[in-house]
């Protein structure tokens, strides 16, 4: 091997070298640290606010993903026989909850599709928990609600996991109430 063919060889290992310290240099300035839980402000009390998906078919939730709004309120979750006041309300993807007596100490509100006096599918829940704080001032929901259709608002019960589903979160026969979307 010549001089020239190993000062060529040092040349590409040095080149080499260098592109990784400077490709790790770029990734370390640029990359910044990785997000933990993202927690937003909501901007009406300065409440932290989370937020989880979940599609909803024929009355049955796809466990692939739910929507799900849990919102921490400084008002206190008052336990009773369970009703909730919802108004008629324009058409789109929440429905506003005008105020609730809650039939636990935790649990979910729900929106329902109500026609014709039976409850189908699931389009949204929202967590309450008197434990937690939460207090549900809305239901964010996957489809919207259609101009001209009744919805029916439901209590759901929590099964410990923090986490909406059919399998252990059972419907409660207590407080249905019925809105239509305008």
């Amino acid at each position: 091997m010549t001089d020239q063919e190993k000062h060529e060889g040092q040349k590409t290992i040095v080149a080499f070298v260098s592109g990784l310290l400077v490709g790790g240099l770029l990734v370390w300035v640029f990359g910044g640290s990785p997000k933990a839980d993202e927690v937003t402000l909501n901007e009406e009390n300065d409440s932290p606010t989370s937020k989880v998906v979940e599609t909803s078919t024929g009355g049955d939730i796809d466990n692939n993903s739910k929507t799900v709004n849990e919102t921490s309120s400084a008002s206190e979750i008052v336990v009773g026989t369970g009703s909730i006041n919802v108004l008629n309300q324009p058409a789109g993807n929440t429905v506003s909850l005008k105020s609730a007596t809650y039939p636990t100490e935790d649990g979910w509100v729900a929106v329902r599709i109500y026609n014709a006096g039976q409850i189908g599918s699931i389009l949204g829940a929202a967590r309450y928990s008197k434990e937690q704080g939460l207090v549900p001032t809305k239901v964010e929901l996957l489809a919207p609600t259609v101009a001209g259709h009744e919805y029916a608002v439901v209590f759901f019960s929590e099964d410990g996991n923090r986490d909406f589903n059919l399998d252990g979160d059972v419907q409660l026969e207590t407080g249905m109430t019925t809105f239509k979307a305008e």
